[in-house]
């Protein structure tokens, strides 16, 4: 081989090796989690390997020994095939996290109506279409108003504006409107509910346009939280038969997770999904709090979690339930302890030859599998519409206490088993892989950065005691079944929710305040003894035994005299009015004398915090009029009498 051959190759080699280590150093200053001595560090070296290298290659040109310029050609080779892996991996990487931030929320909003003589919108004419009024609401409020404008519904049509979903809802199904804009997901949204199980058969979608918009949410991270210190983060489980989780959703897993890098102690939180309380939005009234994330936003979710533990949430991260299932599969399955045999639909929500069945113990689980567990709390025939489907396809797996709790438990197992899972990942084409997978149907307000700063925990957790891996607490909000005795204004129903018990909330906070806390606390060190003979049970914080009084509800007020009702609106600190059914006209009076007690206009049985009237309607009584005896008959009757 001459010089100039040598010498071309030795150039190329050496321009090859610095683009490698010019790739790689940029990929390696994306990395700003990792300590940055150690990211020069390692810049240094190559540098020194590139300079070393060109030297050997540079000084063999001139000898004419072939293993002199071979080596370091095999080097340099090496190297750049190297530094260019690694900028591969690293970029992929860092790429993959970035996406999981990203700022832009895909809208969906659909034209329904239940009237199946309109085949599209060009059919209504002189209509009534309904929209609600919370202009916080994209899919609800902000795109339909856009396809409003954009097709001129306006022109021909009356566009009626109702409050929240759940009236417009109600609207539609009771022909108050003949159609009405909501989320393209309504299906997965309302089909739950008692009376429209039906509702993808019985509606027709009119009209459907998609958006991309800027999200609020993903911009109000808390600038100050950091995963290296004590943190919160609310998980949301979405429950959706399609891909993606910017659409309106129920949010059916609800897990507020703390962390303390500190001590390595973590908290585990399961809010069941009929949980019935105050919302910070829709003007904080009561909500099912599944359904806080209608809308396509998580803020409603993170607020009304914060208000209710009484902490900061400093990131959220949603997954669909088809994500479940493709995270699941990618780490290879998980293993879980399997409480009860059950059946379930599949994440598409099929059943038939679709039906997903589980059996009781040990199981190494795929990801449908693991989704079913995650969703089951019904058994067959247990009177919910999900209990007659179960009857008709697997009516013997009935085993088992099955409801919310239950529910949550088995989501803390499966969200365990998956961060097993992931921990036994060793190829780094697989961690890519499981983070590809999941990405369309995951979404947070993590930022890169931040993400990247894990590098520190995750040492941390390598140079300390092992059995801090293990330092969980699970905690699950209990509450007492309220559904039958609770009425919803807005749904003008009677919906399944349970109540939470107020010293349920209370233990639980106490416990994410003192795992937040940054001294170490002695109240986190727990104490229990071993005995083969009594296996040791996990306690749930939050599980114990409350007494509360049941939530104050309005009463009807047919039966009651006029004081008593008084002195009730007055004890409910409510403003009383009767009102005459017959001319509209309020009316004052203190006895029955005049009126008769007709109907009240709140309903019997909504709670009373949300109530500041109380409108009794009253009917005038009739008066009847004794007959005048006129001097004719007075007479008639005497003769009579005479003659008796």
């Amino acid at each position: 081989m001459n010089k100039k051959v040598k010498a071309l190759l030795s150039i190329i080699l050496i321009l090859l090796q610095l683009i490698s280590l010019g790739l790689l150093g940029y990929s390696l200053v994306l990395y700003k989690g990792v300590e940055t001595f150690y990211r020069i560090y390692g810049i240094l070296v190559l540098l020194y390997l590139l300079i070393f290298i060109s030297y050997l290659l540079l000084r063999s040109i001139k000898k004419k020994n072939k293993s002199a310029f071979i080596v370091p050609l095999i080097m340099c080779l090496l190297v750049s095939i190297i530094q260019f892996g690694g900028y591969y991996y690293l970029n992929k990487i860092y790429k993959t996290i970035d996406s999981y931030s990203d700022t832009k929320n895909t809208a969906s909003s659909s034209l329904v109506t239940y009237n199946k003589k309109y085949k599209t919108y060009k059919d209504l004419y002189k209509a009534k279409i309904g929209i609600i009024t919370d202009s916080s609401d994209v899919e609800g409020y902000t795109l339909p108003n856009e396809i409003i404008d954009e097709l001129k519904l306006d022109k021909n049509n009356t566009i009626e504006k109702y409050e929240s979903t759940m009236e417009l809802l109600y609207a539609l199904k009771n022909k108050e409107v003949d159609a009405a804009f909501f989320s393209s997901n309504y299906t997965d949204m309302f089909y739950s509910l008692d009376g429209y199980e039906n509702i993808k058969e019985e509606t027709v979608v009119l009209y459907e346009k998609t958006k991309k918009y800027e999200s609020k949410e993903n911009n109000s991270t808390n600038t100050t939280a950091s995963l290296n210190k004590p943190f919160t983060m609310l998980f949301i489980g979405v429950d959706s038969s399609k891909d993606g989780v910017t659409s309106g959703y129920n949010a059916d897993v609800l897990l507020l997770v703390t962390f303390n890098p500190k001590t390595l102690r973590a908290t585990l939180t399961s809010v069941p999904r009929d949980m019935y309380l105050k919302t910070a939005c829709s003007g904080n009234n009561y909500r099912r709090i599944n359904t806080v994330t209608w809308g396509s936003s998580s803020e409603c979710a993170v607020n009304t979690m914060e208000k209710l533990f009484g902490t900061n949430i400093d990131y959220y991260a949603k997954i669909n339930f088809k994500g479940v299932v493709q995270l699941v599969d990618a780490v290879g399955g998980i293993d879980v302890e399997v409480p009860y045999s059950f059946c379930e639909q599949n994440s598409s929500r099929q059943w038939g030859d679709n039906t997903i069945t589980v059996l009781k113990g040990k199981q190494h689980l795929n990801g449908e599998q693991a989704l079913a567990m995650s969703r089951n709390r019904h058994k067959p025939n247990d009177g919910s519409g999900a209990g007659k489907q179960m009857a008709k396809h697997c009516a013997s797996y009935n085993e088992g206490t099955r409801n919310d709790y239950t529910r949550g438990k088995n989501q803390m197992k499966v969200i365990l088993g998956i961060v097993e899972a992931g921990t036994k990942l060793r190829d780094p084409n697989q961690a890519i892989n499981v983070l590809e997978t999941v990405k369309a149907n995951f979404q947070t307000n993590i930022k890169s950065k931040d993400v990247l700063s894990l590098y520190n925990l995750a040492k941390s957790i390598v140079i300390s005691d092992n059995t801090n891996l293990v330092n969980i607490q699970r905690s699950q909000l209990s509450g007492y079944n309220a559904w039958h005795h609770v009425y919803e204004p807005s749904s003008k129903s009677y919906p399944a929710v349970t109540i939470p018990y107020t010293g349920s909330i209370n233990d639980i906070k106490k416990e994410i305040k003192n795992n937040l806390s940054e001294s170490n606390n002695n109240n986190l060190i727990k104490k229990t003894s071993f005995d083969l003979n009594n296996p040791y049970k996990e306690t749930l914080v939050g599980q114990g035994k409350y007494n509360q009084a049941k939530i104050n509800t309005l009463k009807s007020m047919s039966g009651y005299t006029v004081d008593q009702i008084k002195s009730y609106a007055s004890t409910n600190k409510l403003k009383l009015s009767f009102i005459n059914v017959d001319n509209n006209q309020t009316v004052n009076i203190s006895n029955w004398n005049d009126y008769n007690y007709h109907s009240q206009k709140e309903h019997k049985d909504t709670i009373i915090d949300q109530l500041s009237t109380l409108t009794i309607y009253v009917k005038k009584k009739t008066v009847v009029t004794p007959s005048i005896k006129t001097e004719e008959t007075t007479e008639t009757i005497k003769t009579e009498e005479a003659t008796e």
